[in-house]
Formats: C-alpha cells, sequence, structure tokens
C-alpha cells in the first residue's frame, strides 16, 4: 500500500520512537512528524495524508485544529488514531468524544497496531469510494446523456435558485429559450442518428458561446435554454447574435453551406422587483420563441412585461422552399 501517515507528537513520548513503531507495521510508504496541531494543518495543505495518528499526551492538548479538518471536505475523511497511556481512561475517551475512530496505547503489540490501522484505512477507502459514486451519481441525475448539458431536471433548480437570487439582490438576469428551426423534418429525412450529431455539435456551440457564468441546459428534443446571471437584455441579445453566427459557421462545418441550421430564439429578463416566479419566466421566453418563429424563424425576440403574451396558432409543416437541402 502507498499511503502517507502524519504523526503529531511532542517528545513525551520520543517522536523518533513513536514513527518507528508506526514504520514497523510496514503499511506506510511515508510517515510525516509534527509537534502540533497548527503543523498538522501545514502538512495536510502541502500533501495527501490516509491516516492522523495524534500521541494525546495530556488533558491539556489543544483541540482547535481538530475543527479546521472536520470542516474541511478534503480532509474529514482522514481516519484519526490517538496514542494514550496505558489506563489513561479519561484521555481515551476525550479522544474518542473529539472525533478520533479509534484508541491504542504506546506499548500496544505491533500486530494489533496494524490489523486496527489496516481496517481504518480499508473503512476510510470505502466511505471516500461510497462518496464519489454517490457524487457521479447525482451529476449524471442533472446531467442530459447525449449532449453533456445540464438536463430539464437541472434547469429547473437553477432557474429557482436564480429567481431566489435575484430577489434578495436586485440583479437582473436573462432567460434564453432555443429552439433548431425545422428539426422534426430534418430528423424525418436523415433519421434520429443524424439529428443526435446535430444536436450535440449545437450543444458545443453553446458551451463555446456562453459565459463562464451561465447555464445552458437541454429543455427537451431540440429546444435549449440558457439562464444568464447578471444578464441585462442588451447582454442576453448580444449572445443571441454570437450564438446565430456560431450556428451560421457550425452549417458551413457541416454541408459547406449547401444548407442552413439555424435557430429561433426567445428571451425574458428578471430584475428580482416583479412579481413572477420561474413558470411565468418560462412561459415568457416561450411566448418569446413563438414570435420569433412566427415572425420568419432564424432570430431572437425579446418578451415585453407590458404586452399581452399570446400563442398563435403555428404551422410546423417544412414551407415550399426547404432550407435543408441535400446534405
Amino acid at each position: 500500500m502507498t499511503a502517507t501517515a502524519l504523526i503529531i507528537s511532542t517528545n513525551n513520548p520520543p517522536r523518533g520512537a513513536l514513527e518507528k513503531k508506526v514504520l514497523k507495521t510496514q503499511i506506510f510508504s511515508q510517515v510525516v512528524v509534527c509537534s502540533s496541531g497548527e503543523d498538522a494543518i501545514a502538512e495536510l495543505q502541502k500533501q495527501k495524508i490516509d491516516m492522523i495518528l495524534w500521541a494525546f499526551g495530556t488533558i491539556d492538548d489543544s483541540t482547535d485544529w481538530l475543527e479546521t479538518v472536520h470542516l474541511n471536505p478534503a480532509w474529514t475523511d482522514i481516519p484519526l488514531l490517538i496514542f494514550t497511556k496505558e489506563g489513561a481512561r479519561e484521555q481515551r475517551l476525550r479522544g474518542l468524544a473529539l472525533g478520533a475512530c479509534d484508541s491504542v496505547t504506546f506499548v500496544t503489540p505491533t500486530s494489533e497496531l496494524t490489523a486496527r490501522i489496516n481496517g481504518h484505512l480499508k473503512r476510510s477507502e470505502q466511505i471516500i469510494h461510497l462518496r464519489n459514486r454517490r457524487a457521479e451519481l447525482a451529476q449524471m441525475a442533472l446531467c442530459d446523456p447525449l449532449t453533456g448539458l445540464g438536463n430539464r431536471a437541472s434547469f429547473d433548480l437553477r432557474l429557482g435558485q436564480e429567481v431566489s437570487r435575484s430577489r434578495r439582490s436586485g440583479i437582473s438576469f436573462a432567460l434564453m429559450l432555443i429552439d433548431l428551426d425545422h428539426f422534426k423534418w430534418f430528423n424525418d429525412c436523415y433519421g434520429h442518428q443524424a439529428g443526435d450529431t446535430i444536436l450535440k455539435s449545437v450543444s458545443g456551440v453553446f458551451t463555446e458561446t456562453v459565459r463562464d457564468a451561465d447555464v445552458a441546459c437541454r429543455y427537451g428534443g431540440e429546444e435549449f435554454v440558457i439562464i444568464l446571471p447578471g444578464a441585462t437584455a442588451a447582454t442576453a441579445k448580444r449572445l443571441a447574435e454570437r450564438l446565430h453566427q456560431g450556428l451560421a459557421v457550425l452549417s458551413g462545418e457541416l454541408w459547406q453551406n449547401k444548407s442552413a441550421l439555424t435557430a429561433s430564439i426567445g428571451l425574458t429578463c428578471f430584475d428580482g422587483n416583479r412579481n413572477a416566479g420561474a413558470s411565468d419566466l418560462v412561459g415568457e421566453a416561450d411566448s418569446a420563441l413563438y414570435q420569433a418563429k412566427n415572425s420568419g424563424r432564424n432570430r431572437t425576440e425579446t418578451f415585453l412585461p407590458t404586452a399581452t403574451p399570446s400563442l398563435p396558432a403555428f404551422d410546423y409543416s417544412l414551407p415550399v422552399s426547404n432550407p435543408l437541402q441535400a446534405i
């Protein structure tokens, strides 16, 4: 096993003797020795530590450093083993109450010490594995598997958070709903595998175009949404224009300009003072998107709060002049 132990000990018992005892287990490839909790924190910041072994010498040992360890997600799973003198029951109980996983004495046989350390290292490894797996599953639950963008659940979560943040701070944000033009026809003619390739390529355009703070998600099918924290309508319009340009470049790369890949975009803004919730904002962006569709597609429209939104009947059938020629 390639592992590193961190020993915290004053010179009673001698640090060198405790280091030899730990090395004798043949578990650790490296043993670092320090004389205080403050020094231990410094070592934790410099390198990966797999186990902390603390010579719990007196009832007055400082424990402030333990809070720093417990509050740091990178260190909280490191097992802490305490050494006490024989018969020091109160010290042992106090150490366990402070979060130690186990207690041994300075004269514990090497075979027993080895077994205890191995057991705690294995449990720590299992805990870390389970926590990482849980984080992976949580990430998968919020990720669209085709495009790698956030999925609908991720969007709903982030939009609700952004509405709450805007209400507290009064800082505006923008919401952009994007629909690829004539995509149903494309899928019907060329198949869903080709459609999936386009969706992934379009997602790449979004990822390259949005700001670091923006959140791009796949809303469903060929629809995408982008949340722009701190953005005004003017900021969102500039981003929308860059998205139109990016799709035009993508069309040229895929089809040598023989066919057009375009999108219609609906925008709305929220400044924290409006009496609107997350679902209202989606409805506003959707209304603006319908307006963009009915105004000729391949354009961006902005929802006006003073206007009465309407959802006119929309004919999704492809016009006689087909913009998607042979690929």
